[in-house]
């Protein structure tokens, strides 16, 4: 299934988080994701925002991933701790936004989001295993990307249990771009191997009912 292209309705930027999303259309992405189990948030990032996410991702550097909690073991990317990943903290923590995406979900018990920017490179083993993240809190996945350009491959899928079938695909291509998607008992999602020449970085995370300062591993004081 192909989704629409969606108007433009929440943006993070360095100075604001901007958000135009009339009660309607908000009500219309809601029914999307209850359809879909996602929805596209095209132009999530500034374009400032993007390019110094794309400069920065490269200063900071990656090192290799094992996903030791998936049987087959798959292999990625992940950026070191650094600049990028902190800004990208601070950004996706943006009260405005947890609500909107509360009121996009229905899931009011969102309190905080924990991601990491992670890449996988074409014809380099990394590759992805049906899974639904259901553990440590998680209520629902944001996926941005961050690639130079467009890529092929790296379709994101979403299947429903135990019948298998898949009820969503998307390939998310737009840098820029993002697509929050569903968890849930009856669900796994996967990506599919990158393909061509262009590496696909993403940064991805969870929206989770912990507030921030614990799920980073800080002590509580009620932020």
């Amino acid at each position: 299934m192909v989704p629409a292209p969606p108007m433009t309705m929440v943006r993070l930027g360095f100075r604001q988080t901007w958000i135009d999303a009339a009660a309607m259309e908000l009500e219309r992405t809601r029914a999307r994701f209850e359809r879909d189990h996602a929805v596209v948030l095209p132009d999530l990032l500034e374009p400032d925002v993007l390019a110094f996410a794309q400069r920065q991702v490269e200063l900071d550097g990656f090192e290799e991933r094992v996903h030791d909690q998936l049987s087959s073991r798959p292999v990625d990317l992940r950026l070191k701790p650094g600049v990028a990943s902190a800004v990208f903290m601070l950004l996706t923590n943006d009260e405005q936004f947890l609500e909107f995406v509360r009121c996009v979900t229905g899931l009011r018990d969102i309190r905080s989001f924990r991601g990491v920017v992670h890449r996988r490179v074409p014809n380099a083993g990394h590759d992805d295993a049906w899974h639904n993240d259901l553990v440590d809190g998680r209520l629902a996945v944001l996926s941005i990307n961050l690639s130079s350009e467009p890529y092929d491959g790296g379709v994101l899928q979403i299947r429903e249990l135990p019948s298998g079938r898949i009820v969503y695909e998307f390939a998310n291509t737009r840098p820029g771009d993002a697509v929050l998607f569903a968890l849930g008992d009856g669900l796994q999602h996967r990506v599919t191997p990158p393909e061509g020449r262009v590496a696909r970085t993403v940064c991805a995370g969870w929206f989770r009912d912990q507030a921030v300062r614990p799920s980073v591993g800080l002590a509580d004081s009620g932020y």
